[in-house]
């Protein structure tokens, strides 16, 4: 036991006006150090107008375990009455309940149902912690639990008081042990209640009969409240339109040479119905590097990055101009409906350039027609599905097998490369050998066929394909080749094998992307050859 332990608090309450103030609250927590300190907090949601009764008194308002829904029994002209209760009728709230099943089962605390629903926090219960999602898609951890202790953000908290019209009682209860008695530690016996605006305890020391344990020979006890308010200026909005920030993009050149940039806020920008004539329009073109997209490539989970379209989940989405062979293009209005965050993002990949869109923007914008993607990537994609639900329409099997869920991915962030490295190179090959090669349905392809034990992939295929007389050496060649630039290149040190198939792609020849829109190129016309002698015959 430390000999200095101090029964008079000096330290929790050197720091109190700092209680409950921060990025988070501790709404629970239990620690108990048998020779030196016990000690609890806890909180409960109280009633403005039981506020008064409250600092009246320092013990708590209530007890971890109480707060749950029952039955209180009264005697009424010697009949026994029962009235359904809870705790909220008496103007108090458990914002964290403990759930005990009397020895049956583990305990277990829970957050109050209404506060998680209020902010529509995910409950990721493998790391025991809320998320919330805010509007730009993004996570933030809110709750923090764990079996000794239990945070949340207090900015969530006062939103939630400030709805509820109650204020937050935070609860401490401490006892503090010494080897020494009080006349060694020069304190005289006391016990005394403090009382303010916000706040109330109870405290005091004195010797404590230890029944055997010499280790405790005085006690120090603290027992009290401080109660915590809501947002004074909340106000529930619909939208939250007149705090939103707006950045300014480049959307083109003067005769000077310097960049022009303009709001992306809508309500400054003009219509083709005469809204603010002179102002650069809605649908002005706004141009950036490619790899903007890396970020949401990257988490597929989500993001979706489709054929003209960017998708956070439900979230929000963003018409754009993916089929640009050198930039990404998006509308000056529509970069105004995202969050300002993600406005800042874009526009640090902003670049000033005299291009226009890809006439398959241009055609789909503004003449309405249906227009098939100019990008590799986006027609292999859709090429794919199609062939896909063509293939099955007509044989009832798949030619390719679904991916697991652990590999969707792949599809998903299947793209030609967006810089000019071959890291990603050999990321984009992996992920369409996936697609491509490795999800080749073995089983229905060599289906009445003799082939030998520890036939590959394309082997059958090509069984497959010699069955039915269609003879695309080409193709089987190709494939092949991507098979080894894989193997050689990306799944195992690259070496002299590598350098053999890096003829097959001109390789070292052009960049990065060039040779992999080559590949994309090739699979396509893969697809449309199969397509044209099996399914369309």
């Amino acid at each position: 036991m430390n000999k200095e332990v101090d029964l008079t608090f000096a330290d929790f309450l050197g720091k109190f006006d700092s209680l409950g103030k921060g990025e988070w609250v501790a709404c629970y927590s239990s620690h108990r150090d048998d020779s030196e300190e016990w000690s609890t907090f806890y909180c409960a949601l109280i009633s403005n107008d039981r506020v008064a009764k409250s600092l009246d008194d320092p013990s708590w308002d209530l007890s971890i375990g109480n707060g749950l829904p029952g039955f209180s029994f009264h005697f009424e002209n010697g009949k026994e009455i029962g009235t359904y209760y809870n705790c909220s009728d008496e103007g108090v709230m458990p914002l964290v309940f403990w759930r005990s099943f009397h020895g049956m089962k583990d305990g277990y605390h829970e957050i109050l149902e209404e506060f998680r629903h209020y902010f529509n926090l995910y409950e990721d219960r493998k790391n025991n912690k809320f998320i919330a999602i805010d509007d730009n898609g993004d996570d933030e951890d809110v709750i923090l639990m764990s079996d000794k202790e239990i945070l949340i953000k207090l900015r969530l908290i006062k939103e939630f008081l400030a709805v509820k019209k109650m204020r937050l009682a935070l609860f401490f209860d401490f006892n503090r042990f010494s080897e020494k008695t009080i006349e060694e530690l020069k304190i005289k016996e006391y016990h005394e209640h403090k009382k303010g605006d916000d706040f109330v305890y109870s405290i005091g020391a004195r010797n404590w009969d230890s029944f055997g344990d010499d280790k405790k020979k005085s006690q120090g006890f603290l027992m009290g409240k401080k109660l915590i308010s809501g947002l004074k200026d909340f106000e529930p909005k619909l939208f939250n339109k007149d705090n939103k920030k707006f950045v300014d993009f480049i959307i083109g050149i003067d005769d000077d040479g310097k960049e022009i940039t303009y709001t992306c806020d809508e309500e400054k920008l003009a219509n083709f119905f005469g809204k603010n004539k002179g102002a650069p329009y809605f649908v002005t073109p706004v141009f950036f590097k490619k790899d903007v997209l890396t970020k949401y490539y990257s988490q597929p989970e989500k993001y979706s990055v489709e054929d003209g379209y960017l998708r956070c989940g439900g979230m929000w989405g963003l018409r754009m101009d993916n089929n640009h062979s050198d930039f990404v293009m998006a509308f000056l209005g529509d970069l105004g409906h995202l969050s300002h965050n993600e406005q800042l993002y874009w526009r640090s990949f902003n670049v000033a350039t005299k291009e226009k869109m890809s006439y398959t923007a241009w055609a789909r914008g503004f003449e309405a027609k249906f227009t098939d993607p100019e990008k590799s990537d986006l027609f292999f994609k859709q090429k794919f599905t199609s062939f896909q639900e063509e293939w099955e329409k007509k044989f009832n099997w798949k030619f390719f097998r679904p991916l697991a869920k652990e590999d969707e991915h792949h599809f998903k962030t299947l793209c030609v490369p967006l810089t000019n490295e071959q890291k990603e190179f050999d990321e984009q090959v992996l992920s369409l050998t996936k697609v491509f090669i490795d999800s080749l349905n073995e089983k229905e392809l060599e289906k009445n066929l003799t082939i030998a034990n520890g036939t590959k992939g394309i082997d059958k295929l090509e069984a497959f394909l010699n069955s039915k007389n269609a003879r695309f050496n080409g193709m089987i060649e190709f494939l092949r080749n991507l098979q080894d630039l894989r193997s050689t290149g990306v799944a195992h040190l690259k070496g002299s094998k590598y350098e053999k198939v890096k003829s097959a792609f001109s390789i070292g020849d052009k960049d990065w992307s060039k040779v992999f829109d080559d590949i994309m190129i090739k699979c396509i016309w893969t697809l449309n050859t199969l397509e044209s002698h099996f399914i369309k015959r």
